[in-house]
């Protein structure tokens, strides 16, 4: 397994020859998104745009890991929480919104309904986010009391989106392109606090103002309201959220998923994704990756025209769809999840087998940003201003699909999980950022291109592709003087000094030589 130059712009060109015209015109009327979207047929979407989150959940996810009755409790408590926050936000009765995906412990809902009424999208945001904090407060924490609480945070902002949907055969996604689905996640910060942005704020009627604060840069924080506050505020915008009736699901979901159903298991082979459920769930010593589009949401907001906006969609689908194969083809990882203009990948195998597995991921973040520096960049010139972030960590990690049926998003629930997500959020593009544990394990040849970055709190590598790397190695050997043979391995490349079978023979040339 390695990235190959010919192979990564082969198949980018292949997808971009057939991928056909892009067309996109506004969302005028209702429609079944998940219908409507493909990868050339797209809408321009006004809507409000809420993430929601387990704010404490890397602290849930790993104190009882070594305990299987509290994390059998856990997996059920995720399941049937997101099951419910389904309801509440898809259910025409109460929200009549789009459940986008569940990001691990992170909700992504679309409120777009009624189509352009500013005040009540804006008004269903800030209400989507105080019945959730209320449902967590008052009903789901409650009926779960041998798990810690969940703590909730919230963030949401309104504005046009790009809705769009691609991925391959079942593995498609809906992905929403724009400031308003980024500054609504940016916006989520500490436990119990609830954020809009400035665009929400400004279009609210005076009764929903009132129960915000200015929190300064255009971010208000939405105060703490009562019970009766609240509900008095649903029944004036005609949601329906019901406590009783949300207690009552989640007794009857209780009863449905009894813990000694909830079932996991260590993998031998790759992990089958679309097998995975509650019953059957995996729990793995693995390496998360998340690689993301640096520089996408400015990149797309400067297109000027239509034809400009085609142009930057024909490049967002070629680096999506390029980055998934690097990651399951080239290097027989795990494609998890898009999120926006991320990715989230996952390297498990050989079992158990920390030093192995965090270099074959290290590899598919090299292989991510060789393709996109050097294949990308070759075949579409007008993606020279972008680059990827990438983050990782290892660690114990369930693999699952959560939720409701025909819902079921693909889950990794783990503290390296968290811990890579935010590797990659601190490096930046062209970077490679990886934990302690990941740079302790790393082979010294690639520990070699990290050093520790105070500001981003983790190891990172800059600018390091499969050019980067292979001449580094020839720059080792050529130390030891004569000629050294190259040849693919699962890692990458292997260079030594002794012949081989499919080795090629190389003599560095004198650039190779260390400085007198």
């Amino acid at each position: 397994m390695t990235w190959n130059y010919d192979r990564s712009r082969d198949r980018i060109q292949a997808h971009l020859d057939v991928m056909g015209d892009v067309t996109m015109e506004k969302l005028v009327r209702e429609a079944d998104l998940n219908n409507l979207l493909s990868e050339t047929n797209c809408r321009e979407i006004f809507g409000a745009h809420v993430y929601v989150q387990i704010s404490n959940f890397p602290q849930l996810a790993s104190q009882d890991a070594d305990d299987d009755d509290s994390y059998k409790e856990l997996i059920r408590a995720v399941h049937i929480y997101q099951r419910e926050i389904g309801r509440i936000v898809e259910w025409v009765q109460i929200f009549d919104a789009l459940r986008v995906h569940f990001q691990g412990p992170k909700l992504h809902a679309l409120i777009y309904r009624p189509i352009d009424d500013d005040e009540e999208l804006a008004a269903r945001a800030v209400l989507l986010q105080l019945v959730i904090k209320d449902f967590v407060k008052s009903v789901f924490n409650p009926a779960f009391t041998d798990c810690d609480d969940f703590l909730i945070a919230g963030g949401a902002d309104l504005g046009d989106v790009v809705g769009t949907r691609n991925g391959s055969k079942g593995d498609r996604e809906l992905l929403f392109i724009g400031s308003p689905a980024n500054a609504a996640a940016k916006i989520v910060s500490s436990a119990g606090q609830l954020h809009i942005t400035s665009n929400i704020y400004d279009v609210l009627g005076d009764d929903l103002k009132e129960i915000c604060e200015d929190s300064g840069g255009d971010v208000y924080r939405i105060a703490a309201v009562g019970r009766d506050e609240l509900d008095e505020k649903l029944e004036r915008y005609g949601i329906g959220w019901d406590r009783d009736a949300s207690a009552k699901r989640i007794d009857e979901d209780i009863e449905k998923f009894p813990l000694r159903d909830i079932c996991f298991g260590s993998a031998d082979v790759a992990i089958d994704l679309d097998s995975l459920s509650i019953r059957n769930s995996k729990r793995v010593l693995a390496a998360s990756i998340f690689a993301d589009v640096s520089g996408f949401t400015k990149y797309i907001e400067a297109c000027q025209t239509e034809d400009d906006k085609k142009s930057a969609l024909r490049v967002f689908h070629a680096i999506r769809k390029e980055t998934s194969r690097v990651i399951r083809n080239d290097f027989s990882g795990l494609r998890i999840q898009f999120q926006g203009d991320r990715a989230q990948g996952l390297v498990h195998l050989p079992k158990d087998n920390d030093e192995k597995i965090i270099e074959r991921a290290v590899n598919t973040a090299i292989g991510i940003q060789s393709s996109m520096e050097h294949a990308i960049k070759d075949c579409l010139p007008e993606a020279a201003d972008l680059s990827m972030a990438v983050g990782i960590d290892i660690g114990t990690t369930l693999v699952s699909k959560l939720g409701t049926r025909a819902h079921r998003d693909r889950i990794c629930l783990g503290e390296a999980v968290e811990h890579a997500a935010i590797n990659e959020e601190r490096v930046d593009g062209k970077q490679i950022g990886i934990s302690s544990d990941a740079y302790d394990v790393l082979s010294k040849d690639l520990k070699d291109h990290f050093s520790y970055d105070r500001r981003a709190g983790c190891y990172v590598a800059t600018g390091l592709t499969e050019d980067k790397l292979e001449l580094a190695a020839k720059a080792a050997v050529y130390q030891a003087g004569g000629a050294f043979f190259i040849k693919p391995s699962s890692s990458g490349i292997t260079i030594n000094k002794e012949e081989s079978a499919s080795a090629t023979k190389v003599i560095p040339a004198r650039s190779y030589a260390p400085e007198s």
